[in-house]
C-alpha cells in the first residue's frame, strides 16, 4: 500500500518549488546587492502570509536597556503587544524583550567564511540581556522564556554534513537553532527542545529533503509565534540604566 503525503507535505513541496521559482526570477535583476534584497523579501512575505497573526515580520536591529545592540538583522519576528522604534528605512530599533526569532537569509552558502560571518551576527543576538525573566505564555513551553530563536535560511548550499561540520566548530552563542536549506533540507540543534533528543548525535539534527525542512520551520515556528505571550519589561532600566542585580528574580507561569 503506497503511504499518502500529508496535506502539509504536499503543500511545503509546492512552497519549496514556488519560493525558488521567485528566486529564479530575481536573477533577471543583474545587481547582486538589489536581487539579495528581492531575495530577502521574498521569506518576509512567505512569513507575513503563514505566521500566527500575533506576530510581526520586520528587520532591524534589537536593542537592550544596557545600550548593547546586536548587528542588523534581516527578518527579526517580533510581539505585536510590543512597542518598536521604527524608521522610514524599514529598519527598526526593536526591543529585546519583543523578539522572537530572527533570521540570516543567504542566497547560497558554500563558504565556512559565511558561517563564520553569520555566526557573529547570532552572537550579538545572544549577547543582549533582557530587564526581567518574568511573564506569563499560554501554549508549548519548552522553548526558554527570555530567549530569541536564531535561524539561517538560504536558497542553497553546501551539503548538510559539510554545513554541521563548520557550525560544530564554532562556538556555542554563534550556533543557530536552525539552519534551512531550500534545495536540500536542514539542521536542527539537537537539545531535545522541539523533538526528542538523540543521544547518539553531537551539534545537530540533519532533515533530509527541502519540503521537510520547511515543514519543520513552519511547525517550529506555529510553537512559538502561536503562543499567547506577555514579557515582563523593566521601562525604567531603559531610560535610566540596567539593574543587574535584577534579572534573574523573574518568573514565568
Amino acid at each position: 500500500m503506497v503511504k499518502s503525503v500529508s496535506p502539509l507535505m504536499e503543500y511545503c513541496a509546492a512552497a519549496v518549488a514556488a519560493l525558488r521559482s521567485q528566486y529564479e526570477m530575481t536573477n533577471v535583476l543583474g545587481h547582486a546587492a538589489t536581487a539579495g534584497a528581492a531575495r530577502e523579501s521574498l521569506i518576509q512575505n512567505f512569513f507575513v502570509d503563514h505566521l500566527p497573526e500575533m506576530t510581526s515580520v520586520v528587520s532591524g536591529v534589537i536593542v537592550d536597556a544596557a545600550g548593547n545592540r546586536s548587528k542588523q538583522q534581516d527578518i527579526v519576528l517580533m510581539l505585536k503587544s510590543m512597542p518598536r522604534l521604527r524608521f522610514a528605512s524599514g529598519h527598526d530599533l526593536i526591543f529585546q524583550e519583543g523578539a522572537v526569532g530572527t533570521f540570516e537569509v543567504k542566497t547560497t552558502i558554500t563558504q565556512r567564511s559565511v558561517i563564520t560571518e553569520i555566526g557573529e551576527n547570532i552572537q550579538s543576538v545572544r549577547a543582549l540581556i533582557p530587564t526581567s525573566k518574568g511573564g506569563a505564555r499560554l501554549g508549548n513551553l519548552s522553548w526558554p522564556h527570555a530567549r530569541i530563536f536564531t535561524a539561517i535560511l538560504t536558497y542553497g548550499g553546501a551539503a548538510l554534513p559539510t554545513i554541521s561540520a563548520w557550525l560544530k566548530e564554532m562556538l556555542d552563542d554563534c550556533r543557530p537553532d536552525l539552519y534551512v536549506d531550500l534545495s536540500k533540507g536542514g539542521l536542527l540543534k539537537n537539545e531535545g527542545i522541539f523533538e526528542p533528543k538523540d543521544l547518539k548525535l553531537t551539534g545537530y539534527v540533519e532533515i533530509n529533503g527541502p519540503a521537510l525542512g520547511l515543514a519543520r520551520l513552519l511547525t517550529i515556528l506555529a510553537d512559538l509565534t502561536g503562543m499567547t505571550a506577555f514579557r515582563e519589561v523593566r521601562w525604567k532600566e531603559y531610560i535610566d540604566g540596567p539593574r543587574y542585580d535584577n534579572h534573574d528574580d523573574g518568573r514565568s507561569v
